[in-house]
């Protein structure tokens, strides 16, 4: 059963309109109402976004999604010290006659401290000799340092940030393990890259690995729950947001290496449910990355084939690169090695899908088979100068590839999920279906477990055992509760209509 595919050049009729605006229901005709009362105001217009319930984040860098000023207040906390010449945390002694001061003692110096936020951030960056692309990709390993051990704090700001904006799903990415994957490999010949791939699928070290990171998964999860006293009677915004996890795999490294990265990645999704997907990460336009881009998506394909099962979790960076930032011949082919040999389910960024020489039949193609890209409206303006027209935001919509708003690395970029949607509807014609389109597809294309409750994320209407239920309405059929309960995606788009209704009724 189709999700999608409501866009088709018949329907496309008017040229202006990029989204398609289909009559509303009565419950919903207030708030639609009020939205193009206020499209032109952005105060109101942030208000209101901001309380409209957003079904998840599905391309979020948990490291990234933290804010500056809590990697500062972590490091001082912990007596570390920073390098006020590369704007990096390090470990004590610290010594501020060198440029080496402890965090502790520069905390409150907003001169000090407006240097740093900066530094670790793309704050002011237009300002600056370097470019976003290098600042942007700058910032990590300056705070990385700072987040040791307070992994569950970043957990904790994260979903307290997305209950505030009535956001259900976080989908984050993260690098657990990876760095012992990396030392594995270092350290033992078998990993190489004319090792069949089929010798290294139960790999005792790789094994032992995915154990160790998963108890510290639920170390970090415990950590999560008691910064936001979760166990309290009286729960904390944060801890009913639902969360799943990507494996990080950085791509940057040798091959070896990135195959072992790889490898504890799906030994994760095997393992552990909470584990749902797995992503390459790093600047798709290093060196290394375009070098073995090909190779990387075909180490994807082929392990997936290992892994029955896993191979419906796999989303990619792909088509984050524009003319001049790479040479030519680097354009317009990531994105289908991605889909066609790595067998991604979702693409994140997408930029330079018109540099595909078929562009047009890979993109129908991509509607066809429920090929989601994950929009980053910020990032790619900060890192790409992609933005407006340029962006291929309305072709993908022409074409009926579906689309959901993410943000990122909302720290890094100064942004929440709010922003995303505010910065989509005052740079395009959306109307308020559109925006509860958009909602359900976070959802939908999500990789929870279990089916989905929706025949279509335009319309919101109940297929199978659900057909015709009504979230806060009449008692709903036993097979319908038992569906919900046995399947988590369900569970979470019935809970996104409910939500829908509930912020409705306010402008009734």
């Amino acid at each position: 059963m189709k999700l999608l595919r409501p866009f088709n050049l018949i329907i496309l009729t008017v040229a202006s309109a990029m989204f398609i605006t289909g009559g509303a229901a009565a419950g919903e005709a207030g708030a639609q109402a009020w939205f193009e009362q206020v499209k032109g105001e952005p105060t109101l217009l942030r208000g209101f976004l901001y309380d409209f319930p957003k079904g998840g984040d599905l391309h979020n860098h948990l490291d990234g999604a933290v804010y500056a000023e809590s990697y500062i207040r972590w490091a001082a906390e912990d007596g570390k010290c920073i390098d006020l010449e590369s704007f990096v945390i390090i470990s004590p002694p610290c010594n501020a006659e060198t440029g080496r001061p402890a965090v502790q003692d520069i905390r409150y110096d907003s001169s000090v401290v407006n240097r740093i936020i900066d530094a670790f951030s793309v704050r002011n960056y237009e300002r600056r000799p370097v470019s976003g692309h290098d600042q942007f990709f700058s910032t990590f390993r300056r705070f990385a340092p700072a987040g040791v051990l307070h992994e569950g704090d970043m957990l904790a700001e994260a979903s307290a940030r997305a209950a505030a904006q009535n956001i259900i799903y976080l989908e984050l990415m993260q690098s657990y393990g990876m760095a012992e994957a990396r030392r594995l490999a270092a350290d033992n010949k078998e990993f190489h890259v004319d090792t069949p791939l089929s010798r290294l699928i139960r790999h005792g070290g790789i094994e032992e690995l995915a154990a160790t990171t998963i108890k510290k998964l639920d170390r970090v999860e415990r950590q999560w729950r008691e910064t936001l006293s979760c166990d309290q009677a009286t729960v904390a915004p944060g801890c009913d947001v639902a969360i799943r996890y990507l494996a990080q795999v950085i791509r940057v490294f040798p091959p070896e290496q990135v195959l072992a990265q790889t490898l504890l990645a799906f030994h994760l999704i095997e393992k552990d449910p909470r584990y749902v997907g797995l992503n390459f990460v790093a600047p798709e336009d290093h060196p290394v990355a375009l070098r073995d881009y090909r190779r990387q998506m075909e180490m994807i394909g082929e392990l997936a084939g290992h892994f029955p099962g896993t191979e419906n979790g796999i989303t990619l960076h792909a088509g984050e690169v524009v003319m001049g930032l790479v040479p030519p011949e680097h354009l317009g082919w990531h994105i289908r090695a991605a889909i066609e040999v790595a067998g991604a389910r979702r693409i994140g960024h997408g930029i330079d899908i018109f540099y595909d020489t078929e562009a047009r039949q890979l993109m129908e193609r991509m509607a066809e088979q429920d090929i989601l890209v994950e929009i980053n409206l910020t990032s790619n303006d900060v890192i790409l100068g992609i933005k407006g027209d340029r962006h291929p935001l309305k072709a993908y919509r022409k074409y009926g590839v579906p689309i959901a708003l993410s943000t990122d690395d909302e720290g890094v970029s100064r942004i929440d999920l709010t922003h995303e949607y505010q910065r989509a509807v005052e740079t395009y014609e959306v109307s308020y279906a559109d925006l509860k389109y958009l909602s359900r597809n976070a959802l939908a294309y999500s990789f929870l477990e279990g089916r989905g409750l929706l025949e279509s994320t335009r319309t919101g209407k109940f297929a199978g055992e659900c057909e015709g239920a009504e979230p806060g309405g009449k008692p709903i059929s036993k097979s319908c509760r038992k569906f919900l309960a046995e399947n988590k995606k369900a569970e979470l788009q019935w809970e996104l209509e409910k939500r829908f209704k509930a912020f409705e009724m306010a402008y009734d």
